[in-house]
């Protein structure tokens, strides 16, 4: 119907949709696979604006970066506007995709911030001793090994290596922040790794546009705009579903 009005001239802003993105959970391949298989059904054209809904405590930070850049450049290309949303929370990596929204919102009790990386290792050594099991390596790299889970901790090499990917990775997260939250107040306070609730964000260091639940705020900013879950399955998508496990 669009495409139609558009053919014959009437004027088609208000049957444009704000269409809204669910991330919720850890940022892995796992959502940025479905950002992918949202995006592909997505029709920016027939769009008013997009708002990404943001529950999350943070994950990949490559993953992170590779679904800020899926949306930048269809907001970029089709000129729409983009919101953000902090539900429960919005830290590390979810925080850097909190700070891509044109306009940024949280609820009051909203945890955000926590602007930081980490690197996470199990070391078994001593568990492979208590076993009396023996691994066996060989490596042409001398830093092959570096993420084994049989280094001790004592292990200098293996330490220095991972701090220092670490403080790389952390960053490059803090330049990313800075180049799209240049305009905003107070945002060297907000980049210290601490964390916030959305409250302190609007109220004391006036980062953030306002507090407010989405369908609440995206309905005041386009009234006559339909408002649509973008990331919802399809009744086709149900159905094939559906048959699929019937299958199985």
């Amino acid at each position: 119907m669009y495409k139609f009005l558009k053919l014959i001239g009437k004027d088609t802003e208000k049957y444009k949709k704000v269409s809204f993105f669910c991330l919720q959970g850890q940022i892995t391949s796992s959502m940025t696979y479905k950002v992918y298989k949202a995006l592909k059904k997505f029709h920016p054209e027939n769009s008013k604006a997009i708002a990404l809904i943001i529950n999350s405590t943070g994950g990949s930070l490559a993953h992170a970066h590779i679904i800020q850049r899926k949306f930048d450049l269809v907001r970029k290309k089709h000129n729409i506007p983009l919101y953000t949303f902090a539900e429960d929370y919005a830290l590390s990596g979810a925080f850097y995709l909190l700070c891509m929204g044109d306009k940024i919102f949280c609820n009051k009790t909203s945890i955000v911030g926590a602007v930081g990386t980490q690197i996470q290792t199990l070391n078994i050594l001593n568990l492979l001793e208590h076993y009396k099991l023996e691994v066996r390596t060989f490596n042409s790299g001398s830093n092959e090994t570096f993420l084994q889970q049989l280094d001790p901790l004592s292990n200098n090499t293996s330490t220095n290596i991972l701090e220092n990917i670490s403080e790389q990775q952390n960053q490059q997260l803090q330049l990313q922040i800075r180049q799209m939250i240049e305009n905003r107040q107070n945002k060297e306070q907000v980049l210290t790794g601490s964390i916030f609730n959305g409250q302190q964000l609007f109220e004391d260091y006036k980062f953030i546009d306002g507090i407010g639940q989405y369908l609440n705020v995206l309905s005041n900013e386009y009234p006559q705009n339909k408002i649509e879950n973008a990331t919802q399955k399809t009744q086709r998508e149900k159905m094939i579903e559906f048959f699929e496990s019937k299958l199985k």
